[in-house]
């Protein structure tokens, strides 16, 4: 067997395009090496292969649906996730006071060391500091871990307030 390939039966259509749409459908078709008719073809059949796709991703994704039905009432998903929703709550409200204790803390021992500065040197310490508590917590996650290993940067930023 040559490398030639083993045609399927065809069938003639006649289709009808804007003068505009067969001038562009002409000139790809010529830029490509490949005729009109080769062209319109291969855009059809890639067409048919997308909706055909689609329609197995529906039909997927409802198997998938009814295997988690199945499995699992949606009263009991539910349940599960607003438990720990409210679990997660909780956790964020006792880091949140602990947050605002520390800080608080932090800026009576600061007071107490600055007692030699003036009160706006202190106001300007305190407001670039939550700046850069602000800049910290607007990082990506992915940023987090180089952000605090990169020491010399950390120490430049500690060195502006």
């Amino acid at each position: 067997m040559g490398g030639g390939s083993i045609k399927k039966p065809t069938q003639k259509r006649s289709i009808n395009f804007t003068t505009e749409t067969l001038e562009t459908l002409d000139k790809l078709a010529a830029k490509n090496h490949t005729t009109t008719s080769e062209l319109v073809r291969g855009y059809v059949e890639k067409g048919l292969s997308i909706e055909g796709s689609r329609e197995d991703i529906d039909f997927i994704a409802r198997i998938i649906r009814q295997e988690i039905t199945a499995v699992y009432h949606v009263d009991e998903i539910k349940a599960i996730a607003d438990h720990d929703t409210d679990r997660l709550a909780k956790m964020l409200m006792k880091i949140g006071k602990i947050n605002g204790a520390i800080f608080f803390l932090l800026i009576k021992v600061l007071m107490n060391l600055a007692n030699e500065g003036s009160e706006d040197d202190f106001d300007q310490l305190l407001s670039e500091a939550v700046k850069l508590g602000v800049d910290y917590m607007q990082k990506k996650d992915f940023q987090i871990n180089s952000f605090l290993q990169d020491t010399s940067n950390l120490w430049e930023l500690a060195e502006k307030l």
